[in-house]
């Protein structure tokens, strides 16, 4: 009797820009973001984004209330929404190294750069609305939709 093989769980890393776009009208969604997010909540896949996404993402919808396009409750609401998504933390701290050489190498933000970095890390997919960043994912084979690169 041989033993089951465990199902290789999808891993998804959400940049902030591809993360907003659940919550904002800024953009069309990138086309894998709507089913990651499905099958993370549903537990057949991992969502992971650096810690520093969630500050990103509430500085954003600040200026959105700064802007007059959402209110402060509004505001809040998404907010709390977005801390609801099954999202797994990696610290500034574990990624910072990694980050920076793949800035380096890349011409990225060492922001951005981080997100890259947590793929390459997981061996996961990137998910983002960014057209730089998804040219640098491209290359390695961890961007979750190449079309974007390559418009």
């Amino acid at each position: 009797m041989t033993a089951a093989t465990p199902a290789q769980t999808d891993c998804f890393v959400l940049d902030t820009s591809a993360l907003l776009r659940l919550y904002l009208a800024v953009g069309p969604l990138p086309p894998s973001l709507e089913l990651a997010i499905q099958s993370g909540c549903s537990g057949d896949a991992l969502l992971f984004v650096p810690d520093l996404c969630l500050l990103e993402c509430a500085s954003v919808l600040f200026k959105q209330v700064q802007r007059q396009l959402l209110n402060a409750d509004e505001c809040r609401a998404l907010l709390t929404d977005l801390l609801q998504l099954p999202l797994r933390l990696t610290s500034a701290g574990d990624l910072a190294c990694g980050a920076l050489d793949q800035a380096m190498a890349l011409s990225l933000s060492v922001y951005d750069a981080s997100d890259f970095a947590l793929a390459l890390n997981h061996g996961a997919r990137l998910i983002t609305a960014d057209r730089q960043l998804a040219k640098a994912a491209l290359s390695p084979g961890c961007l979750a939709d190449p079309a974007l690169a390559e418009s």
